[in-house]
């Protein structure tokens, strides 16, 4: 048995990282002799980073095309996945029409899998309420056309339902809960920020959430902040913008990029609490036990909290104020052995439906 796999793999985003690890070692132990292929914007790194054969995905634009017919990229991609029984379509939000291109480039994926005859699964997805009718109409194309649907929360499972009546569709965990830490809580007095940009953000949030790190630095003289980017370049840039508006700029440390997992388990287990616009960072912030404040950049952030019943530690950007962080983070800190307890059970309680959702699958694969 063959399986290819696509998503946003081999780009330096943490997240998505994270999602084919725990994508790869749900198929390593459900179909332990199956082959895998991954399609990546980088093949020799995710080959290198975790031991499976991979290929450049599929063109999406003009130039691309030209030069993969010249390289001969696209015939071995079409090649691979020829080959394969099953195709996955990954998690994450890849078809949010936040960015056009992004969802032409996913649907371009999906499409070929599609004209090569091959049954698709699509795999951990989050979708919001489309903004256009042409993006409607994508969605509801490639969705009732595949085998399998699994996603991350109710709101996906209520919009897919909606669009696709009469489909199953299924609710399972992101699978970076799949993934277990393996360091043990050793909290220092320090917080970890994962920011990223968002558009349409709130004229005034970069000022507030400056604002906010210095109020918490100037109330405990002996906190640390450290900057984590979840995605190489353009957070580290972000990073970099808000620590200009920092006051005491020796209380704050810029971490280097990595996408080794258990060294981001490790940071986070030192930690007393993250703030993250990034989901995966508050996801793993769930894994690791650490408490943490999460900015809703994107619906995805909410609804899936929402779903985790941890909604209570999401802030919206436009209330993402001085006095509405440090307020919570008050809050938290208070009741830290009750937070604790509760990302415990929720982080357990997924796991197990991670079983349920793998059995499932394999019934289905089975079948």
């Amino acid at each position: 048995m063959k399986f290819g796999i696509i998503g946003n793999y081999g780009a330096s985003n943490v997240g998505d990282e994270l999602i084919l690890e725990g994508l790869l070692a749900t198929i390593r132990k459900s179909k332990p002799a199956a082959e895998i292929v991954v399609l990546s914007a980088n093949p020799s790194h995710t080959r290198e980073k975790f031991e499976v054969k991979s290929v450049h995905k599929f063109p999406a634009g003009p130039r691309s095309i030209f030069s993969y017919l010249l390289n001969g990229n696209f015939k071995k991609t079409k090649a691979q996945i020829k080959e394969c029984d099953y195709v996955i379509v990954g998690g994450g939000g890849l078809f949010d029409d936040s960015s056009f291109k992004a969802i032409w480039i996913w649907t371009v994926q999906t499409y070929m899998a599609y004209s090569l005859k091959k049954k698709v699964i699509m795999y951990g997805q989050s979708i919001k309420e489309p903004r256009s009718s042409l993006t409607k109409k994508i969605i509801k194309k490639l969705f009732k056309k595949s085998s399998f649907v699994a996603v991350r929360d109710e709101d996906s499972k209520r919009i897919i339902k909606k669009l696709i009546r009469g489909k199953k569709v299924h609710l399972m965990p992101d699978l970076l809960f799949f993934l277990q830490p393996k360091f043990k809580q050793a909290k220092e007095n320090k917080i970890i920020l994962c920011l990223r940009d968002q558009p349409g953000k709130p004229q005034d949030f970069d000022k507030n959430l400056a604002k906010s790190i210095n109020y918490l630095i100037q109330k405990d003289e002996a906190l640390q902040i450290d900057f984590l980017p979840f995605e190489k370049d353009s957070d580290e840039r972000y990073h970099e913008q808000i620590i200009e508006k920092i006051a005491e700029k020796g209380r704050v440390q810029t971490r280097d990029f990595t996408e080794k997992r258990h060294k981001i388990e490790k940071l986070f287990s030192e930690s007393k609490m993250v703030i993250g616009v990034r989901l995966h960072s508050v996801l793993m912030a769930i894994n690791t036990e650490t408490p943490f404040i999460a900015i809703n950049y994107n619906p995805k952030v909410r609804n899936l909290l929402k779903t985790l019943g941890l909604s209570k530690f999401v802030i919206e950007p436009a209330d993402a104020t001085p006095e509405n962080i440090t307020q919570l983070y008050k809050t938290i800190l208070e009741k830290e052995d009750q937070v604790v307890k509760k990302l415990k059970e929720v982080k357990e309680e997924q796991m197990r439906k991670h079983e349920l959702t793998v059995s499932s699958l394999n019934k289905f694969i089975i079948n």
